[in-house]
């Protein structure tokens, strides 16, 4: 995430005119991540919707963090900093709004003209990321969460296991389809030719026995977040 924010501040090239237009958000989840020292957690809000549609974010967290980037030296203009980010996962654009004292950035924008994809006629591999269940559950949140293994057919070891509650619907394959497409064509210069992954809320994300995220707070009532045409989003 922080990569495709420094891709939108560098090479935004302009903006364009859009009509209002109301997002229906099902589920936000409070997720904590760990940081590197391992003593300290950052905390992440992230809405849903059902369908798999859109994501959803005013993270105070990513405020600071792009405010950092861009007022250097400046950490006054940090303390209000505000952010809405709402990715559309079907056209693969992002509108953003951020605002930090009397700054305000507003963008909407194509993932495929502010990220660069490697030049090449042909991708140098090409792989189905798959899923499998493990059989095990945890609990999160006192939720019963499904395991799942996910990994790259071309590189089995080379996985992520993957909690979901399967009561609370999100459709993940339709989330996550053509965001994963474009990652890896971008970063690693290879299609991913189809996509198997279980549906449901994700509520935890481990590596190696390690946790990467884990939702530590959800709540169910619906949101409706407002678009307008200076694309400052609201609530």
């Amino acid at each position: 995430m922080n990569k495709i924010l420094t891709y939108l501040l560098i090479f935004c090239i302009g903006l364009c005119y859009s009509q209002e237009k109301n997002i229906t958000i099902d589920y936000t989840v409070d997720y904590l991540v760990p940081k590197k020292n391992k003593t300290e957690v950052d905390t992440i809000t992230i809405g849903f919707d059902k369908d798999g549609r859109y994501l959803w974010t005013d993270s105070e967290y990513l405020a600071k963090d792009l405010g950092r980037s861009m007022f250097r030296g400046k950490e006054e203009l940090l303390k209000d900093a505000e952010i809405g980010i709402i990715l559309d996962t079907e056209k693969l654009k992002i509108t953003l709004f951020f605002s930090s004292g009397d700054n305000e950035i507003y963008m909407n924008v194509a993932l495929d003209a502010i990220v660069p994809i490697r030049n090449s006629n042909k991708p140098s591999e090409t792989f189905e990321l798959q899923s499998e269940t493990t059989g095990d559950t945890i609990k999160v949140l006192d939720r019963e969460t499904e395991m799942y293994i996910l990994f790259p057919s071309n590189k089995p070891d080379d996985s992520v296991y993957v909690g979901v509650d399967k009561e609370l619907k999100v459709d993940n394959t339709k989330l996550f389809d053509n965001f994963l497409s474009f990652f890896f064509a971008a970063e690693e210069n290879s299609e991913m030719k189809a996509l198997n992954f279980p549906n449901g809320l994700i509520l935890n994300i481990s590596d190696d026995g390690k946790t990467i995220i884990e939702a530590h707070k959800i709540n169910t009532n619906t949101k409706t977040i407002t678009l307008n045409h200076s694309y400052k989003i609201t609530e």
